[in-house]
């Protein structure tokens, strides 16, 4: 398997406790380092409820969407167990327009997921 960011060879040390392990990151160590997750929650009030917005990688660079869609199996977990009732959305970027979209559809509770962080910081935001 070959890095999505770097595309370099991605080689893993095999033993008897994980032969048959199947591995799923299509990113390096060096490019994990490089491009961290520090994942940022934000609460965002909406008509008819509030957007849950959680955001995994803040950087300008363009990485590709592929390398870290692995990460997103905690945030289907938490989803899952305490937040069945909200609507989850999940996107790989997301602009302003969407915001006011969900804004003005008073879909009620939505928990959001989006890989880049690109939204520029509007008084109405609310970061916890």
């Amino acid at each position: 398997m070959f890095c999505e960011v770097c595309n370099k060879k991605i080689t893993t040390r095999r033993s008897l406790f994980n032969i048959f392990k199947v591995e799923r990151h299509h990113i390096c160590e060096y490019c994990y380092q490089k491009y961290p997750l520090i994942i940022k929650k934000s609460m965002i009030p909406v008509d008819g409820g509030e957007v849950i917005w959680l955001s995994l990688i803040q950087t300008s660079e363009h990485v590709s969407p592929l390398a870290h869609m692995s990460f997103y199996k905690p945030f289907y977990i938490e989803y899952l167990r305490q937040r069945k009732d909200q609507i989850i959305l999940i996107f790989d970027k997301i602009s302003e327009d969407w915001v006011t979209l969900f804004d003005k559809m008073k879909l009620g509770d939505i928990y959001l997921l989006t890989l880049y962080d690109i939204i520029e910081k509007k008084e109405s935001y609310y970061e916890i």
